[in-house]
């Protein structure tokens, strides 16, 4: 069973999940992410994990005047992808928080990933030489009492 935790320290497992959702991932880079994560408290860093094994790994930076969240970093295990997880793990961070919506800027390799999971998907157009990039957007429909 799948059990959602914040993350407060890259350990290996952290390293190994999260580098899937970086370009060109190495030590210094995940470093710096992991840093930049505990500095901003505006930063949140969740993982989905089977017992002491990670398999998922979602980073979220909080806008608290929209009362919104961009997908910094989504990531799931290779050996588990094609299973629902990373959809699950959108879902239950909807579900643990009162975001009005949470919010991802892609590339046409995750879109159909978005748009499964329920996102909006807006072309940005080409935002870097030879890359069209998306702005997606999933309001929160899980009614919560704050």
């Amino acid at each position: 069973m799948l059990q959602l935790k914040q993350i407060h320290q890259l350990t290996d497992d952290v390293a190994s999940v999260i580098a899937a959702s970086i370009f060109n991932p190495t030590e210094e880079k995940l470093n710096v992410l992991m840093r930049l994560y505990k500095s901003d408290p505006n930063r949140i860093l969740y993982a989905f994990a089977e017992g002491e094994k990670l398999v998922a790994i979602i980073g979220l930076k909080i806008n608290r005047t929209e009362n919104t969240a961009v997908i910094l970093h989504i990531a799931v295990e290779e050996a588990q992808r094609g299973k629902g997880i990373g959809r699950r793990l959108i879902d239950e961070v909807l579900q643990q928080h009162s975001f009005a919506a949470l919010q991802a800027e892609t590339d046409q390799d995750a879109v159909a990933f978005y748009q499964a999971c329920g996102f909006a998907v807006e072309s940005l157009g080409e935002l870097y030489p030879g890359t069209e990039r998306f702005f997606c957007v999933k309001p929160n429909g899980h009614d919560r009492l704050v």
